[in-house]
């Protein structure tokens, strides 16, 4: 049974006090959702509700280790109307679940045929490279009050400082850090280099057709642009580097942010 308005896919994003997702990972599948125009409604979880929530619906846990559940997650309605959804955690594996169970022409598709390995390759790149050097700009904002839920937030404060170290003492908005960060995401717009020079450059990294790796940069823009708010301008310094290159970019990714077909 496809989803409907009247039953849709259930979306799990991860609660706080900004509007949307933030979550540079949970953004790729909202994404995903509008894109292909699926109704689906938002359930946000607080972070310590998570597993007692999912666990409670009944899904699986996608790990024996901690996390045991992550977000995000969505549920497809089953083709009985009395059996239980679908459950499918991961940007990546619900893009590519979607694309099967709404296939084209009637749904576009995220992940282009022939090019699955490839756009797992570019995200989890961009992940490894560009996002992991944000990690000490942007995750003690995350941190910070006002930005999550107060359950969420100390949940995430115990959580990461367990894997990062004091997250006050990580934050680090040098000069040289801006450097180092400006280089990986420099190597990594060459490596895709989806501009080539060109007088009308193609606005994705396939060229005209938006896929998922375009999601994966998206979602990080995004989460730039969330934590901006908190008073580091670093969506301002990074888009106006090459020459406003990812400006660019993030207006063609926001209006698809905007195209939401989620229900209230």
């Amino acid at each position: 049974m496809a989803a409907t308005k009247e039953n849709p896919i259930i979306f799990y994003d991860i609660l706080s006090q900004k509007d949307g997702s933030w979550s540079p990972y949970t953004y790729r599948a909202r994404l995903t959702l509008n894109y292909k125009a699926l109704p689906y409604r938002v359930v946000y979880l607080s972070y310590p509700d998570i597993e007692p929530t999912l666990s409670a619906q009944g899904m699986a846990p996608v790990s024996e280790n901690f996390p045991r559940y992550t977000l995000p997650v969505i549920a497809d309605p089953s083709e009985d109307p009395n059996g239980m959804p679908t459950f499918v955690a991961d940007s990546f594996n619900i893009a590519a679940y979607l694309d099967a169970k709404y296939p084209a022409p009637k749904y576009p598709l995220v992940i282009p045929p022939g090019t699955r390995a490839l756009q797992k390759i570019a995200a989890e790149q961009f992940n490894s490279e560009v996002g992991f050097a944000l990690v000490p700009i942007a995750l003690p904002l995350i941190g910070a009050p006002g930005f999550l839920d107060e359950p969420g937030r100390e949940h995430f404060i115990r959580t990461r400082t367990a894997w990062f170290g004091d997250l006050s003492k990580l934050l680090d908005t040098s000069p040289e850090k801006w450097a180092i960060v400006e280089e990986k995401w420099d190597k990594f717009g060459k490596a895709i280099d989806f501009e080539q020079n060109s007088s009308q450059p193609n606005p994705f990294v396939m060229g005209k057709q938006v896929s998922f790796a375009d999601f994966a940069i998206g979602g990080f823009i995004n989460w730039l642009r969330k934590v901006d708010e908190e008073g580091i301008p670093m969506w301002n310094h990074i888009s106006e580097w090459h020459g406003g290159r990812w400006a660019r970019y993030w207006k063609e990714i926001e209006k698809i942010g905007k195209s939401s077909t989620q229900l209230v």
